[in-house]
Parts: structure tokens; C-alpha cells; sequence
């Protein structure tokens, strides 16, 4: 078995997407921090899915690179909301403490 580093990226997204579908995983940033062993499985489970289904196409390689992207500018987003959520209630409670 290869070790986890020299993966190929869509082995990656496949394995990463599979423990997430059997519930493994709460989100993309969970892959890094899930145990080696269960990396190791999926992704040799990844590595058979693709040998038999003929591995994925270009356009679906480039689709599967759009959706990582969408994901992390919606991560951004939610961050930057609550920040901004976060400072307008900190300025309102700043102004009722005012007499």
C-alpha cells in the first residue's frame, strides 16, 4: 500500500467524500485530522473504486476542483459573517453600557 502522502488528488477527494458519506467525517479541514489508519482505508478503498470504474474524467476532475474551491470561499464567508455579527453585537452592548 502507498503511503497516504503520494495520493493521487482524486483518490483523495474520493476517499475524503466516502468517509464522509459513511458518516466518519463533519467536514473537508476533518480529513487531516482523522486517525492514519481510517485514511489508509478509504483511501485504498478509493484506489479500487477507481481502478474499477475507470477513474474519473477530466471534467469531472475539474468539477471536483470547483466544488473544494466553492466549499473553502463558503467557509471564508461564514467566518467573515460572524466576525462581522460578532463586532456589531460587541458595538451595541458597548453603547447600551453608556449612560
Amino acid at each position: 500500500m502507498a503511503d497516504t502522502q503520494t495520493a493521487d488528488p482524486a483518490e483523495t477527494r474520493l476517499a475524503q467524500r466516502l468517509a464522509h458519506n459513511h458518516g466518519w467525517l463533519d467536514g473537508d479541514d476533518s480529513w487531516d485530522r482523522a486517525p492514519r489508519s481510517l485514511r489508509k482505508d478509504y483511501l485504498e478503498l478509493a484506489r479500487e473504486t477507481l481502478a474499477v470504474t475507470g477513474g474519473p474524467t477530466e471534467a469531472q476532475q475539474e468539477a471536483a476542483a470547483l466544488a473544494a474551491e466553492v466549499r473553502e470561499l463558503r467557509r471564508q464567508r461564514d467566518r467573515y459573517r460572524d466576525a462581522w455579527r460578532s463586532a456589531c453585537r460587541r458595538a451595541r452592548s458597548g453603547k447600551r453600557r453608556r449612560p
